[in-house]
């Protein structure tokens, strides 16, 4: 790696300088670092730990935990057996990866739950949600677990002509004039069928990596819709909830703060590493304030690519009607 020229990127609303070998594309920076990233040899420190702050119920085929995240004394661990470990500090974080001929899903694990803890860490809360830029330049984000709808949803409204401004990560500012959200990376993670219907039955996309069936597909000059690099205000969120069966309405139903504050909760990005790390009150306090700042709604509609062109429409005259 250190025979790599480093290089500058902006995501996140984080001037990032890294010689990692991204194969996503990240919009380029400039200007002096926040964060920088690496991958390198040996790690730091011993291979003795503290026991875990944070561990995920969920289980690798060795039975240990997908994700674990220990603080250290100089910095934090977030630990991916059979990735890597990921060290967090102050302005850089450094990865030991398990494979060091493998990056792939490195990428995946910095671009997601990695950079999301590294800015809950700073204060800024992320939103496990896809967004786009409406008409007049604010944000329309989907709130949704994986394989919830967000990105299918997102790419609905780009094949309408609205920009991307995230897909998965939304990290949320708080500032004197509201709300905003900022812009990600120009790349969308689809599985094989939404990506078909999207960008055609011809496209060749890459996978994520190798042991996943998402697909990498671009964003932009070259790729499929548009990309909004900057930050936006936020006007709106919406909770996909999909019916079975080819028939029915599609509903958008508002919710009251206190509903909209318990879904913004759950679907924190890493929620749970979050109040395991005990940095919950701080995002909380935030995050009521969207709550009650930012509309939230739930939208429920069939499940199926083929209606998603109705469902675009309806949060198109959804949006209107607010305006009005």
């Amino acid at each position: 790696m250190s025979e790599r020229a480093w290089r500058t990127y902006r995501l996140f609303g984080l001037v990032l300088a890294s010689d990692f070998p991204f194969a996503s594309r990240l919009p380029a920076g400039a200007g002096r670092p926040d964060l920088t990233f690496t991958c390198a040899g040996p790690p730091p420190i011993p291979d003795e730990l503290p026991a875990p702050v944070y561990a995920s119920r969920f289980r690798t085929a060795r039975g240990e935990s997908n994700c674990s995240f220990y603080r250290l004394a100089e910095r934090d661990l977030l630990r991916f057996p059979g990735v890597g470990d990921f060290y967090l500090g102050a302005n850089g974080i450094v990865c030991h990866p398990a494979d060091p001929d493998d990056f792939g899903p490195v990428e995946v694990h910095l671009l997601g739950t990695v950079l999301s803890c590294w800015l809950e860490r700073s204060g800024v809360p992320s939103l496990h949600a896809s967004a786009v830029v409406a008409a007049g330049g604010r944000t329309v984000g989907f709130l949704s677990s994986n394989g919830g709808g967000k990105s299918s949803l997102a790419a609905a409204m780009m094949e309408g002509g609205w920009p991307l401004l995230t897909d998965d990560v939304l990290a949320v500012e708080s500032g004197p004039d509201g709300f905003s959200g900022r812009h990600g990376y120009p790349q969308m993670r689809l599985w094989p069928e939404a990506a078909k219907h999207f960008c055609g039955p011809a496209a060749r996309l890459p996978r994520l990596h190798r042991d996943s069936s998402k697909l990498r597909v671009p964003v932009g000059a070259g790729g499929f819709g548009a990309f909004a690099a900057a930050e936006r205000p936020l006007s709106g969120f919406y909770l996909p909830v999909r019916r079975p069966g080819a028939g029915g309405e599609v509903r958008v139903e508002a919710l009251a703060p206190r509903a909209a504050l318990i879904e913004l909760v759950r679907h924190s990005f890493v929620g749970a590493l979050v109040e395991a790390a005990g940095w919950q009150p701080r995002r909380f306090d935030v995050l009521a304030r969207l709550a009650v700042a930012v509309p939230v709604k739930r939208l429920t509609y069939p499940s199926g690519l083929e209606h998603l062109p109705r469902v675009r429409e309806a949060i198109l005259a959804d949006l209107e009607a607010a305006a009005a």
